[in-house]
């Protein structure tokens, strides 16, 4: 039996792309969104060479959709993550169209940007700026105390308060703290940070300092993965900026970038994540990024997990009213592994697409494969074997305890104990019994 559904929102071009890439779900109702509005145009895919090519062409289209018209409001850019953003704001703010960011931050003014950026600018201006934001960050018992003190120093003696810093470091106050290794550590790339290229003082300087390692530590994931297209962004200046590729012309672009003046408008391109576009609707989207360890995510290790992948791709794309926009960019991911088409492009029926160029046949070829490996390192779950909220189970250390929750993507169960103070999370390997509830 298949449930028809009345769709009143997207065109029927729309609607058949979304229904062919849902199909390919199996553990689902099925069902099919019948459309209820007129023909409209073709959904448009386009597999750029990189990931700047991708931007200037969704950039390119918004423009050309304003020039007939429709304002910058009714146009959505669309992403499964944050650090994707990057070049996308990079190339609305050289072409001065305004934007704004929904439950997220612009690039550059993301917390570990800015702390990554202020490292970069110690080692070439040793600002006050800079100092106040990264001296203590990771911790170096350098707090409100010790930063009072450089502050009456420099008021005394003038200077900067790194100059104070260093003019202190034997003082009584300094001791316990890590004010010398900091010193050293800074003083250390301004003597050799102009025989590195750019791409080497950062990543090696976010290394030392302990504050990848403090990213880490905290699991902050997004934020390392934000750091990591923040190297993409400055391997690609070191290789498209010509001769002025030095670290003082590269720290004097990102402020460019960081103070462009956008006329303030309420007539914005939206720049929203999938999950934040749940629910909502659009006249025109653009749904970028759509790579294999993008969307879908690196993080998806289940077959389940992978569904659900699908239907939040699903879900997107009928956020659609008029106009569907599907781009990708190649390249290569964080880890250097080559970046390939998405398998929820790879999904859908290459006759309701509109190619910007036909896809070379080697590439689809080299994707599908590449999608067949990582397919073959998934796990599936027996849904008759696993336990639901609610259910109770017994462990032979634990005692008695309810299901309180079911992660299928990380195999895992959260777990109160009748005997524990705090819920517990445990693999789905672990060994459980399933009892009985009482009467």
């Amino acid at each position: 039996t298949i449930m028809m559904m009345e769709n009143y929102r997207s065109t029927p071009e729309i609607l058949a792309v979304a229904n062919a890439l849902i199909r390919k779900n199996r553990q689902r109702i099925e069902k099919e969104l019948i459309p209820m509005q007129e023909a409209g145009v073709p959904v448009v895919c386009h597999l750029a060479e990189d990931s700047t090519k991708e931007a200037e062409w969704i950039v390119k289209n918004i423009e050309t959709l304003h020039q007939m018209g429709v304002t910058y409001n009714k146009m959505t850019v669309m992403y499964r993550a944050h650090y994707v953003t990057r070049t996308i704001e990079e190339v609305l703010l050289r072409s001065k169209i305004p934007y704004t960011i929904y439950s997220g931050v612009q690039f550059f003014g993301r917390m570990e940007i800015k702390d990554a950026l202020c490292y970069l600018r110690m080692i070439v201006y040793k600002d006050d700026l800079s100092f106040r934001r990264i001296a203590n960050v990771p911790k170096r018992n350098l707090g409100v105390r010790r930063m009072k003190f450089l502050e009456e120093y420099t008021d005394q003696h003038g200077g900067t308060l790194y100059s104070a810093l260093v003019e202190n470091l034997d003082q009584e106050i300094f001791r316990g703290t890590k004010a010398k290794e900091f010193v050293a550590l800074i003083e250390g790339y301004a003597a050799s940070y102009h025989e590195r290229t750019i791409s080497e003082v950062l990543t090696s300087i976010l290394n030392e300092s302990g504050y990848e390692k403090l990213l880490r530590t905290e699991g902050a994931q997004d934020r390392l993965d934000n750091l990591a297209e923040l190297k993409q962004a400055v391997f690609s200046f070191e290789t498209s900026a010509g001769e002025e590729t030095d670290l003082e012309s590269y720290l004097t672009s990102v402020a460019m970038l960081s103070n462009m003046d956008i006329q303030d408008s309420s007539d914005r391109v939206k720049l929203m994540t999938v999950h934040t576009a749940k629910g909502l609707e659009f006249p025109y989207v653009f749904l970028c990024s759509m790579s294999e360890g993008i969307f879908p995510s690196k993080k998806v290790k289940t077959l389940e997990g992978m569904e659900e992948e699908r239907r939040l791709a699903f879900v997107a794309m009928t956020r659609a009213e008029k106009g569907l926009y599907l781009s990708e960019a190649a390249g290569r991911n964080f880890d250097g592994s080559p970046r390939y088409p998405s398998r929820f492009i790879l999904d859908i029926d290459p006759a309701l697409l509109h190619f910007t160029e036909a896809p070379k046949a080697g590439l689809l070829k080299e994707a599908k494969s590449y999608i067949a490996l990582v397919d073959r390192s998934f796990t599936s779950h027996d849904d008759a074997a696993l336990f639901h909220i609610g259910d109770r189970v017994r462990h032979r250390a634990f005692g008695l305890g309810t299901i309180q929750d079911v992660d299928l993507d990380q195999s895992a169960y959260t777990i109160q104990f009748d005997e524990l103070p705090t819920e517990r999370r445990l693999s789905m390997r672990v060994k459980l019994e399933r009892v009985a509830l009482s009467p």
